[in-house]
């Protein structure tokens, strides 16, 4: 049976039959979108250097369906979010390296407990495509973000409050590794490259509408 849902991330599932969830979201400060990086400039390594990425807040959907009362595939896409790019480390001292707008899409596997239920526990897991749509230049000039591939985690709980409507909370943690560059106008328009390993932690809590 076919489920669709909009949230401000993915969301949650439903017993046989399809649902429509909406709702607010946003990635957990200490695990959001943060990376990880080791550049390098003009091939020489920078030690020490590293990058974050801004937490976010954005409107998704989810899609999905329900081959048995437990067993559902969701896809979950949405509005993408722009993102800031600072540097940490060694590479605080350039501040802002530039901005990026992605669209994560996730393609899950989900296990409903207690269906048919009131209350319905789920978990599920899955991969997920990193799709940088558009970057901005700061600190680096030139800079690209490359598309990823990674995978996903997600557990949650769905409430219904009635046949056709309910209320959902619903938690995704990413991994995601990928490659980011550029040039360094203040090094003299050095190149620089880095490897940046994503692990956000994203948090969504919205309706369930069933049909």
């Amino acid at each position: 049976m076919p489920l669709s849902r909009s949230a401000c991330s993915a969301a949650s599932r439903r017993p046989p039959s399809r649902p429509t969830k909406t709702g607010d979201c946003a990635s957990a400060p200490a695990a959001s979108p943060s990376t990880s990086r080791s550049p390098s400039a003009s091939a020489a390594p920078v030690p020490g250097a590293g990058a974050k990425l801004s937490d976010d807040t954005t409107l998704l959907a989810e899609i999905g369906y329900r081959f048995t009362p437990e067993w559902s595939a969701g896809l979950t896409v949405g509005i993408p979010p722009t993102t800031d790019i600072d540097g940490t480390g060694s590479a605080a001292a350039f501040g802002r390296l530039g901005e990026m707008k992605y669209g994560p899409l996730a393609l899950t596997g989900q296990y409903q407990f207690n269906a048919g239920g009131r209350l319905q526990p789920y978990l599920g897991a899955g991969a997920v495509y990193y799709l940088v749509m558009d970057e901005k230049d700061g600190a680096v000039a030139g800079l690209t973000v490359d598309n990823a591939w990674g995978s996903v985690l997600q557990a949650g709980v769905d409430y219904k409050l009635s046949p056709t409507l309910g209320l959902f909370v619903d938690v995704k943690k990413l991994f995601l590794k990928t490659t980011a560059s550029g040039n360094l106008p203040a090094l003299g328009g050095a190149p620089v490259k880095a490897d940046a390993k994503l692990d956000p932690l994203v948090i969504q809590a919205g309706l369930l509408l069933q049909f």
